[in-house]
């Protein structure tokens, strides 16, 4: 019995597991509304488990250790205190408004809740067009779990690249946002495991206690041990550490995957249990990113960002425990995979090609109708689109592939942020300001970057941090002055 035996059996079981689900839920996926938020007959805590699963991804079980194996501690302080601080206050302040609103419109996506509260289509058309930005975002997690799959099941990358694509869209494509719900509380529940059995591969490094360790750190080079790491690409001081990932988490939540969880849920009640439950898994699965400092000192600095999870697995680990791992960390991107697969189906569907054919003066039993079809056709292509991109980051990535979905996704983030929070809470709030502050955002992101302006422009979370300071501030004084000139009207 080869050491792959028990990786392929696990998988294998995981597969059909989902499968059941998928023909369990395939008649509840009926209409477009149960395929983009299911029949809202879920309990909160299994939302918030699929929250939590969402928020975790690929991205921190995979690709985030590699940048902190690479940069030591001050990736840890980064992305596992700033910017999951910024993600909870942003959950806490915003869901249940967000929901709120969503309600009355009867919202199944961000983009429809932005042109639906501003009353206007065309900002629905818009938003829909920037959201495609989370194609890079699929991409990262579709490479992560590759080259996992690669180490561990050691298959050629186009096989294992086949897989995820193929099995991924496929049961999304039958099984919509119930299917979804579901899977990821299985699959929350597995990474919870997992993430235990991760951070525990690190006991021996704290044999001397908590100072033995930073004395470990310290060892490796200077700054390894620092909040701020001078040397790196993505740490250089303490904005680019705190400021930045702080106010790019507090904008993560603006995801379509994400926000619309809250449309999940039955009634305003549940929110505070779908949050609590979030946020503490949430915190579970964070403390992942430590495993890069656990690789560092276990295998050195020779690795590629993207390969040193995968190495780590593969080298560190027993084939039973190597299989158990590897379905975890299967579970944090398939979790995520299949939030951002929904999310672009629906806003295609529902959001781009439903307002285009509401604007041409389709009826609208006709385009609902078509809506559910358009969404799986658009998943039909989507796919081999990822399996392209998805295997060129692999062969020729940008430090990492995380650069590359950060410099998409977090556009997305900058301009949706100001338009939704000043659309939940300022009645003051115009559809022209909602487009005006979203343009400023995609031209400072995408001119930070591209332009190569200052130091930090290589790293996406400062462009993208500029850029929702820009458009907040675009909103705040039209508000501000709008709300000067009504006082003076009256």
């Amino acid at each position: 019995m080869g050491e792959t035996f028990v990786p392929w059996t696990l998988f294998v079981l995981y597969m059909l597991a989902i499968v059941g689900l998928t023909w369990w839920n395939r008649r509840k996926a009926a209409t477009m509304s149960s395929f983009a938020v299911g029949t809202r007959s879920l309990p909160p805590f299994l939302v918030g488990l699929s929250l939590a699963a969402n928020m975790t991804s690929v991205a921190t079980f995979v690709i985030n250790p590699g940048l902190v194996h690479a940069f030591g501690w001050a990736g840890v302080v980064g992305y596992g205190i700033a910017a999951p601080l910024g993600i909870f206050i942003g959950l806490i302040v915003t869901s249940k408004r967000f929901r709120r609103v969503g309600d009355r419109v009867t919202a199944l996506t961000v983009p429809q809740w932005v042109g639906d509260r501003y009353g206007d289509r065309r900002l629905t058309l818009f938003f829909a067009a920037v959201s495609l930005l989370q194609v890079t975002f699929l991409v990262l997690i579709v490479a992560g779990i590759v080259l996992v799959l690669m180490s561990v099941l050691l298959v050629p990358m186009w096989v294992a690249l086949a897989i995820v694509v193929g099995f991924t869209f496929a049961y999304i494509i039958f099984g919509g946002a119930s299917i979804h719900i579901w899977s990821n509380t299985m699959q929350a529940v597995i990474m919870v495991v997992v993430a235990v059995l991760l951070l525990a591969s690190g006991a021996e490094f704290f044999a001397g206690g908590i100072g033995a360790f930073a004395d470990r750190l310290a060892a490796v080079g200077p700054h390894y041990a620092s909040a701020t790491n001078p040397s790196s690409l993505l740490f250089r001081d303490l904005f680019e550490v705190l400021v930045a990932n702080f106010i790019i988490g507090l904008a993560i939540i603006m995801q379509p995957h994400l926000m619309s969880k809250a449309l999940y849920l039955r009634s305003e009640r549940d929110v505070n249990r779908y949050l609590a439950t979030a946020m503490v898994v949430g915190t579970v699965f964070t403390s992942v990113l430590l495993v890069g400092l656990f690789a560092r000192l276990s295998l050195g600095g020779d690795l590629a960002p993207d390969r040193v999870v995968a190495t780590y697995i593969a080298t560190d680990f027993s084939p039973p425990l190597r299989a158990v791992i590897m379905l975890g960390v299967l579970a944090a991107g398939f979790s995520t995979l299949e939030g951002v697969i929904l999310a672009l189906s629906t806003i295609f569907a529902n959001d781009l090609y439903g307002s285009l054919a509401r604007l041409a003066g389709v009826a609208a039993d006709r385009i609902g109708g078509r809506l559910l079809l358009v969404g799986r056709a658009f998943l039909i292509v989507l796919a081999p689109i990822t399996f392209l991109l998805a295997r060129d980051q692999i062969l020729h990535p940008s430090l990492s592939v995380a650069i590359f979905a950060q410099n998409g996704v977090y556009g997305l983030f900058a301009a949706t942020f100001a338009p939704v929070m000043f659309g939940m809470f300022s009645s003051r709030a115009t559809k022209g300001l909602a487009f005006a502050a979203a343009l400023t955002a995609l031209a400072v992101h995408f001119g930070m970057y591209y332009g190569k302006l200052t130091m930090y422009h290589n790293n996406p979370a400062v462009p993208a941090a500029c850029a929702i300071v820009a458009s907040t501030l675009v909103m705040a004084v039209g508000v501000a002055v709008k709300g000067r000139g009504s006082a003076a009207g009256t």
